[in-house]
């Protein structure tokens, strides 16, 4: 669902900030909503943080900062990525709070899901930025603009970050790693 931009903000701010802010909403929210669907696995709540994305990036014009952008692109994904992750964080405790008031387990495929969300949010920043970025679909030139390497360190630390990755995530999963 593409969401047209116009009387997304305030009309008593400059037409010029307003101009500016709907241009990169057009230009990018449909990039950020998938991002975080893929992040998140829920499109509600992708939508839920999209929106709070581009308020922080309206926030950010609002305060003079937006001029000194430059890629908005990558800066909005950074911002959805950590939304995410902060959103990932306050489920987990959220289902710490519910573990211990003995709420039933949940099925296996919404376990894997968890799992992988948990080792995600265990990883450095950095091996979580190149994975989710290059698993969305971004190009290594995209990644490494975001990410702030060099595009030759691309592939490495992209195999480096998946190695960590599975590392971490059969150490989540009784025989896992066993080769039969």
């Amino acid at each position: 669902m593409q969401r047209r931009a116009t009387n997304l903000v305030s009309d008593d701010i400059s037409p010029m900030l307003k101009a500016r802010f709907e241009q990169a909403y057009s230009a990018y929210a449909v990039a950020v909503r998938r991002h975080l669907t893929y992040l998140t696995g829920d499109s509600a709540i992708a939508e839920d943080l999209t929106q709070e994305t581009f308020g922080k990036f309206y926030e950010r014009q609002l305060a003079g900062e937006g001029d000194e952008l430059l890629n908005p692109q990558a800066w909005l994904l950074t911002v959805a990525s950590n939304l995410a992750y902060n959103h990932f964080r306050t489920e987990g405790r959220r289902g710490a709070r519910e573990t211990s008031a003995h709420v039933p387990p949940r099925t296996a495929d919404v376990d894997d899901v968890l799992d992988v969300r948990r080792v995600l949010a265990e990883l450095d920043s950095r091996d979580r930025m190149v994975l989710m970025l290059r698993h969305s679909g971004f190009s290594y030139a995209e990644v490494a603009e975001a990410v702030g390497i060099a595009p030759t360190s691309v592939g490495t630390s992209l195999a480096r970050a998946q190695r960590r990755f599975r590392e971490a995530y059969e150490g989540t999963r009784p025989g896992a790693g066993e080769k039969e």
